[in-house]
């Protein structure tokens, strides 16, 4: 379109040009400036004028290609540092994941403004620092990320906890998690960090604070989710503990959901916690009726732990349990115990001697060497059994000993399932 106007303007002037010439008018132009003046036709002004305008359009069109071929020099130099920077990048996440992360420290932050991806460079140097227990600089990277990225808190804020966690500074994570919560409420990540964080400070309370929005937005399995209810569980009951009160055990016991409450590792831990609490009697009370209902060897092994008085009917019912469990040798002893606070001397003996023959134990050397010694009048048995209790427990445990305890077990197996008495 430019160029139709420039050649009709052309036009337009040449020929009124040229009809002066024909009529042989060339017109008269006449300037002056102070002392100064000059005079000329129309014609050698026009053509004056035009050659000003074509000289100055020259001038612009060399302007603009010389412009042009900067912008082309620049944007070449621009997409050649871009390259670079990308094979920076790339060649920096290799070196961090071979583990050479000195050298991926340094490859990423060779061409890092040139980079079109800052953030992940910055993220990616401030792993590799982290690896390397530069923690200032580490932190230097993730200032920068964000003054690079405002917008990428979330992100940002997640690797920094990430790398405070595996630092174990767990006070710094939490504080770092706990912005990020108020930040982005309910994400998923978030969520599952922040739980972590307060189980690695103990911190049961504001964990079980956190229980309902895990579940609903932790996107955890159940099994997962059980995991972190049973901690909590255990971590409430040993804090308790700690005040030596059994009736708080208690009433926190009798609250706790019934989910829970069937569970062996927490019928155990709230065993532990009562006998630590000086409730044994209780102790023994919810570890005999779980295992009435679920026996399990971790119980059984807790079982035999304690050193109660019993009555009849609960020694009755752990009786019972032979009929299925005669070889555990963790029954049999805590049979022993029981027999020995009934003063049932006979029954006792034999419980222990064919616990001590399906798994020879210190402990059980020591019930009954004690039991032989100060209740049946046997010292020299006492002495034997000391004896190989002490052998047992520096690890020198012949093998004549315990081809003899095997050949009792053989003979004393069978009796357990009729001793009643």
């Amino acid at each position: 379109m430019n160029r139709l106007l420039y050649i009709l303007l052309l036009s337009a002037i040449t020929i009124f040009g040229f009809t002066m010439y024909q009529q042989k008018d060339l017109g008269h132009i006449s300037f002056s400036f102070a002392d100064v003046s000059f005079e000329t036709n129309l014609v050698v002004f026009t053509a004056a004028i035009l050659s000003g305008l074509f000289v100055i359009l020259l001038l612009n069109k060399t302007w603009q290609l010389i412009i042009r071929l900067f912008v082309y020099i620049g944007s070449k130099r621009k997409k050649r540092l871009a390259e670079k920077a990308h094979l920076s990048l790339s060649q920096g996440l290799i070196e961090y994941a071979e583990g050479r992360f000195e050298q991926a420290e340094k490859i990423l932050m060779q061409q890092i403004k040139y980079s079109d991806n800052r953030l992940l460079v910055y993220l990616s140097a401030a792993r590799a620092a982290q690896q390397l227990g530069a923690h200032e600089r580490r932190d230097d990277y993730l200032r920068k990320a964000h003054i690079e990225a405002p917008d990428a808190d979330v992100a940002i804020g997640l690797t920094k906890a990430e790398l405070q966690l595996a630092h174990d500074q767990n006070e710094q994570a939490l504080a770092t998690l706990t912005q990020l919560n108020k930040l982005s409420t309910n994400h998923t990540y978030v969520l599952t960090l922040l739980a972590n964080t307060y189980k690695h400070l103990n911190d049961w309370d504001n964990l079980k604070k956190l229980l309902p929005n895990l579940k609903k937005h932790g996107n955890l399995s159940a099994t997962s989710f059980l995991s972190f209810e049973v901690i909590v569980c255990n971590g409430q009951l040993t804090n308790l503990a700690k005040n030596r009160n059994s009736k708080l055990l208690i009433d926190f016991w009798t609250n706790t959901s019934h989910h829970l409450k069937v569970l062996p590792d927490v019928i155990e831990h709230y065993a532990k916690q009562l006998v630590i609490s000086d409730a044994a009697g209780e102790a023994e009370t919810v570890l005999r009726l779980c295992l009435n209902k679920n026996w399990q060897e971790s119980t059984i092994v807790l079982y035999s732990e304690l050193d109660v008085l019993v009555d009849s009917k609960q020694l009755e019912m752990a009786e019972s349990w032979l009929k299925d469990h005669q070889h555990s040798a963790w029954l049999l002893l805590a049979l022993g115990k029981m027999c020995i606070s009934r003063s049932l001397w006979g029954k006792s003996r034999n419980y222990l001697e064919a616990s001590i023959a399906i798994k020879p134990m210190p402990d059980t050397y020591l019930k009954l060497a004690r039991l032989l010694e100060e209740h049946m009048a046997e010292p020299e048995a006492a002495q034997e059994y000391y004896r190989q209790g002490l052998h047992l427990l520096a690890g020198d445990y012949g093998e004549e000993i315990l081809e003899k305890n095997t050949n009792d077990f053989e003979r004393e197996t069978p009796q357990l399932q009729i001793v009643k008495k």
